[in-house]
């Protein structure tokens, strides 16, 4: 099994790997962030529960990275059983697809350009390919609107300002509005950002589904 530090070692040098093909692979890693204008909240009715309870869904959308001076946007899927997860994302033209799954702590990451790659350590793996800490076991939580940690603080907004915030493992996250889906409230759009980082994810499509395959 490959180690973190043999990660920086073994990866292809710019000579092998186009930069674009590095651009994308974050952009696929990330799940991606953007600067995308801004979009008003959508009011959804209160009495509709939030996902947060369901350990089984799927997600599908466009996301958009900003990060060392480039911005970039892919389409996404994100699937949740549990603990676990799988994802996928691409840029246009399915360019630097990336997969991703996570069973039981062990990350296996397989990429257009870069090959096949695992870790015990998602943020690490990440890193090590990307220069960026992406949050990737906390996403499962995220991706709902609602902190991975139940102690978080979570802010109430209003207005152009998003409807909540809140801040874990040095990222902070606001969702901007959200939307019924198969009779549950989740985010339409929510922006995480940590210092000059900012990945930005929407979500076209949500359902509850039985187990990942």
């Amino acid at each position: 099994m490959m180690t973190l530090s043999s990660l920086h070692d073994a990866r292809p040098r710019p000579t092998s790997v186009p930069a674009a093909a590095t651009r994308i692979l974050a952009l696929s890693l990330g799940l991606l962030l953007g600067g995308c204008a801004s979009l008003r909240p959508v009011e959804t009715p209160a009495t509709l529960p939030d996902a947060r309870s369901l350990s089984a869904w799927q997600a599908d959308g466009k996301a958009g990275v900003r990060f060392l001076g480039n911005t970039i946007s892919a389409t996404y899927r994100w699937q949740r059983e549990g603990d676990n997860y799988s994802a996928e994302a691409a840029g246009p033209l399915n360019q630097g697809r990336t997969t991703l799954v996570s069973r039981n702590g062990q990350v296996v990451l397989e990429n257009a350009w870069l090959g096949r790659r695992e870790s015990g350590d998602a943020e690490g793996l990440a890193e090590a390919m990307t220069s960026i800490r992406i949050p990737l076991s906390r996403l499962n939580a995220w991706l709902m609107g609602w902190p991975a940690d139940p102690a978080t603080t979570v802010d109430t907004l209003g207005g152009d300002a998003g409807v909540r915030e809140f801040r874990e493992s040095g990222w902070t996250v606001r969702v901007m509005a959200e939307q019924d889906a198969a009779g549950y409230r989740i985010p339409s759009r929510l922006i995480m950002t940590r210092d000059e980082d900012r990945i930005v994810l929407s979500i076209s499509n949500w359902q509850p589904v039985a187990s990942l395959p």
